[in-house]
């Protein structure tokens, strides 16, 4: 296997690992990818490490589904409420979820947030500015939302993914200007409430 498709594969391994337990060890990961525990720690000197490398391919993925929808422009609504499909179905939310508590953020990261936060921002105004998206809702709503859509689990992939699909629809109509018959009741969550959920690092993007 080439050693792109091996670290490619060991960050799947990690994925699916830490969604079901975010302390895992780096041996089960090992295991799942089907490597021994010293090959893996070639490629990542600790578990922190590996966690990093994690969060980045996370951010790199929810980054280019952002700047893909960026570049449709025929379509703004299809564009969006697709970004918004794509990092839910992709498990984004969920691992954002599961590394929170675990994940020690360096520039590197820090780096990443901040370019997220950029073009997800890019995307709201333009998806405002062409009058679909209702004028009060914020990027921290939107991650707010997905995060709990993500949550979302009945004991089966197949179905699970379907209700989460089916409540992001639901939650798709809502978010259209036509549906603004009156503001939202109260602010949007702050910064501060976003990061301050993080125990070791700075993210606020899902």
């Amino acid at each position: 296997m080439p050693p792109l498709n091996a670290d490619r594969a060991v960050l799947i391994a990690a994925r699916e690992v830490l969604l079901r337990d975010p302390r895992a060890t780096m041996a089960a990961v090992a295991e799942e990818a089907g490597m021994g525990v010293a090959g893996l720690y070639r490629r990542y000197a600790n578990k922190q490490a590996l966690l990093r490398a994690v969060a980045a391919d996370s951010y790199r993925r929810y980054i280019a589904f952002a700047e893909a929808a960026l570049s449709d422009t025929d379509d703004p609504w299809h564009a969006f409420t697709g970004f918004l499909r794509q990092v839910l179905d992709d498990g984004l939310p969920r691992i954002t979820l599961a590394l929170r508590d675990e994940v020690s953020f360096d520039q590197g990261l820090r780096d990443l947030d901040k370019l997220a936060v950029h073009t997800t921002n890019r995307l709201l105004r333009g998806a405002r500015g062409s009058g679909i998206l209702r004028p009060d809702v914020t990027r921290a709503d939107i991650t707010v939302l997905l995060e709990q859509i993500s949550r979302i689990d009945v004991g089966d992939d197949v179905r699970s993914a379907a209700l989460r699909r089916r409540y992001l629809a639901l939650v798709c109509d809502g978010l259209r200007a036509e549906a603004a018959s009156r503001r939202l009741p109260g602010p949007p969550p702050h910064e501060v409430e976003l990061i301050g959920r993080w125990e070791t690092g700075v993210s606020s993007v899902s």
